[in-house]
């Protein structure tokens, strides 16, 4: 018994093959298009980074999601910044487009091109504390900064335009201390130098450990965290 062979429709209306090829395209089009303008959007306007450990606790959550705006790269006193990494190493333009690709379907969680196991080797978010010409010196885990015009040393809260905590508990006495020094001496920033700090002064590396940061570093301010919803918080 022979089978009935079924025809497409495509293989005899040109009109619907011309359809469904528009259809394709406009489809293709639409994705290729807003991918483009998502990734000039956060080149130049605003873009997206996962928080993952708690280095900037109670400031930004662990496992959320802030906004940073690359245009604004001179920070001021008590910004939170996102800085380069400190190794060096910078991406070629195709990978960080290869990255955003990815980033860009995943929701931010999946960063495969950028990301390091090294401490040093990825982008992270630090508060600034100290400015150029200031001088400055740590005790008890709180920095004192004199600036350059001025004659006496005031703690970093009495100095910052923005209020914030820091997390400070005994350390340990079988700790090495190693990336967590609690006490610097004083030394003075020189030109184009900030001074960056973990809010969980215990437990993270900053410039007590990279020294200070240049100012070709920081690739934008922390403006907004927007995820999860229950911790929204502008800075």
């Amino acid at each position: 018994m022979m089978k009935e062979k079924r025809q497409n429709v495509y293989e005899y209306s040109f009109e619907m093959q011309r359809r469904r090829k528009r259809r394709i395209t406009t489809t293709l089009a639409t994705i290729f298009g807003t991918f483009l303008f998502v990734t000039l959007f956060q080149s130049f306007i605003l873009f997206p980074i996962h928080i993952k450990s708690d280095t900037m606790e109670d400031g930004l959550s662990a496992g959320g999601i802030a906004f940073v705006c690359p245009l604004l790269k001179k920070p001021e006193r008590g910004d939170l910044c996102y800085i380069a990494r400190m190794d060096g190493h910078r991406e070629s333009y195709l990978m960080r487009l290869a990255d955003s690709f990815v980033r860009f379907f995943t929701f931010q969680q999946i960063s495969p091109f950028s990301e390091s196991s090294k401490n040093s080797g990825q982008p992270f978010v630090r508060r600034v504390i100290a400015l150029p010409g200031d001088s400055v010196y740590m005790k008890d885990f709180v920095l004192y900064i004199k600036p350059d015009a001025d004659k006496h040393y005031l703690s970093e809260f009495e100095l910052s335009g923005k209020p914030y905590n820091v997390q400070i508990f005994s350390i340990p006495a079988e700790w090495d201390n190693v990336g967590v020094s609690g006490d610097l001496e004083e030394q003075t920033l020189g030109e184009g130098e900030y001074f960056v700090l973990a809010d969980n002064r215990v437990e993270s590396l900053d410039s007590r450990h990279w020294g200070a940061v240049k100012s070709d570093r920081f690739l934008g301010r922390v403006l907004l965290q927007y995820f999860p919803v229950t911790s929204i918080k502008a800075y």
